[in-house]
């Protein structure tokens, strides 16, 4: 993990501190691992390396309890997921499932004035258009909102998977 071993903990940087938590963490092949926002503070080279040491703890047979609101940590790392609101659960689900089933996030930048109820149809939520910019979360086919975006004038489009932070935002908006 490129430590160096002859620097006192206190004199260390942020993400190698995180990176000698990783070390005592693992280092007695724990059966249960519960990380909370593990990455924060390590470079992407180093994220990869930890992903990395995480799986093979997890061929070993160990159980990974992981929180993130990284989306696609969450994705390469586990195979459910749990939403939890106030200290229930509200949703459980496979990776998979999430993953069919996910949020889109939407910005179409259209070119004059845009029509304000255009993309007021069914799976649209979070709405907004600010002069030429229309955003909004999407969940439905993929396909058939490409459709509807190749049928105005547009500018440019950005689709992005939202993170696990506005995931959650809709389980809450729906009541669950």
């Amino acid at each position: 993990m490129d430590l160096d071993l002859h620097k006192r903990i206190d004199d260390l940087s942020y993400g190698n501190k995180k990176k000698v938590g990783i070390v005592q963490g693992l280092l007695h092949e724990p059966k249960l691992i519960i990380l909370d926002e593990p990455t924060s503070g390590l470079d992407p080279l180093m994220q990869q390396k930890f992903f990395e040491l995480l799986q093979e703890e997890n061929k070993k047979g160990a159980t990974i309890l992981f929180s993130s609101h990284i989306l696609g940590e969450v994705q390469r790392l586990c195979d459910r997921v749990a939403i939890i609101k106030e200290g229930k659960i509200i949703e459980l689900q496979k990776i998979s499932a999430l993953q069919e089933n996910n949020y889109k996030k939407i910005k179409v930048q259209v070119n004059g004035v845009p029509n304000h109820d255009y993309f007021n149809i069914n799976g649209v939520s979070n709405l907004e258009v600010k002069q030429n910019i229309i955003s909004f979360m999407f969940r439905g086919n993929v396909k058939v909102m490409l459709k509807k975006i190749s049928e105005i004038d547009i500018a440019n489009v950005w689709i992005e998977e939202p993170d696990l932070e506005e995931i959650f935002l809709h389980y809450y908006e729906k009541g669950a």
